[in-house]
């Protein structure tokens, strides 16, 4: 999994459509050309999705609920401390920090992957009050 939401886009009669809502809001943002690289995925990209489906669904939630103001990748850097993705490193000072480890395709395998993302909706679940398979329902 990436540690920022994918955006991916379907091929509809010779152009790309956005598949995704991160693709929708950076679609408004084009003014003029871009330049696209377009790679194959090898990684499961319906699990990465999922899981950033489901954490823009429960950002509102977790912020309404415990009057916090989180965005998608406040929840993504909380949700691999709080699962030990990641290290803490002690400064000379004393202080300690989270250095999170990173999720991407190239640090996790497939089955590591899952295992994250099974581990992070369970605890998302826990915190917002909605099922796991409510969510995922939700999400898709």
């Amino acid at each position: 999994m990436s540690d920022t939401a994918p955006l991916l886009f379907e091929a509809h009669l010779n152009m790309l459509r956005p598949a995704n809502r991160m693709a929708e809001e950076a679609m408004q943002a084009i003014r003029g050309r871009v330049r696209v690289e377009i790679k194959g995925g090898i990684a499961n990209e319906r699990r990465r999705s999922l899981y950033w489906a489901v954490a823009a669904l429960v950002v509102p939630i977790l912020n309404q609920t415990y009057g916090v103001t989180l965005s998608e990748q406040d929840l993504h850097h909380i949700t691999r401390q709080k699962l030990g993705i990641g290290a803490w490193v002690e400064l000379p000072s004393g202080d300690r920090f989270f250095k999170p480890a990173s999720t991407s395709t190239r640090a996790m395998n497939e089955h590591d992957r899952a295992n994250y993302t099974d581990r992070a909706l369970s605890l998302w679940s826990t915190w917002s009050g909605i099922d796991v398979v409510t969510l995922k329902s939700e999400a898709a």
